[in-house]
């Protein structure tokens, strides 16, 4: 039900904003527009709670690739994006009798749904943006065999509500081809209550959430091809 409270906020907020903007003075276009990155994760806000010096589990910067599918004007547009990004798990130290501090990794497919609004420039070929979207991420988290309970199995992907925001600029390099830039700030619901989510370790440690939100950055650099 939270989620979709979340979805029918930001579709309203984007249909407040499309009703609003100025007519158009150019031809609409469709452009795709692949894309690679720099992910910039944060921590899982997971902490041991036992009576010794407390660690975190945190996921590490990574590679990130995707695709965007843009339909726009000069004023604006709307566009459907898939997102993939990934991160090794690791603890910021380990503790007594653990192995090592890696302990898995995390990979997580985005599908976002993003509302753009351009700003003219001096320059016809430039064109500075402002996004903001909303969508939903699918997690695929491994954990390494040594660091999974005898009793227990990998644990399982989650599909949960995100949204996000970026700001970047275009560039119009011929009538086909543009070089898009932009840095872009997520926010995903885990779905989780503060200290619930508990996983334990089989060293004898467990984590619990702090946090029921997860940041993350994307620095980002395409090639959009306009297909009309």
């Amino acid at each position: 039900m939270r989620h979709l409270k979340w979805t029918a906020l930001f579709a309203a907020l984007a249909a407040c904003a499309l009703v609003n903007a100025p007519a158009a003075r150019a031809q609409s276009r469709l452009e795709i527009t692949p894309f690679v990155g720099y992910y910039i994760a944060s921590d899982l806000y997971s902490s041991y709670g036992g009576a010794t010096a407390p660690t975190s589990v945190g996921l590490e910067n990574d590679f990130m690739w995707g695709g965007r599918l843009t339909a726009s004007n000069e004023r604006g547009g709307i566009e459907f994006a898939y997102t993939r990004s990934g991160s090794d798990v690791k603890l910021d130290r380990a503790l007594s009798g653990q192995p090592r501090t890696d302990v898995g990794r995390l990979d997580i497919d985005s599908y976002d749904i993003n509302f753009i609004g351009y700003q003219r420039t001096s320059n016809p070929r430039l064109f500075p943006f402002g996004s903001i979207g909303f969508g939903w991420s699918v997690t695929h988290p491994t954990l390494d065999a040594d660091f999974i309970d005898a009793a227990s199995a990998q644990p399982e992907g989650k599909t949960l509500f995100n949204f996000n925001f970026a700001v970047g600029m275009k560039y119009e390099m011929s009538p086909k081809l543009s070089t898009r830039i932009e840095g872009r700030w997520r926010v995903t619901d885990t779905n989780i209550t503060t200290d619930s989510g508990v996983w334990c370790d089989p060293y004898g440690y467990c984590y619990g959430y702090a946090s029921s939100w997860y940041n993350s950055g994307e620095l980002i650099v395409g090639l959009s091809y306009a297909l009309r």
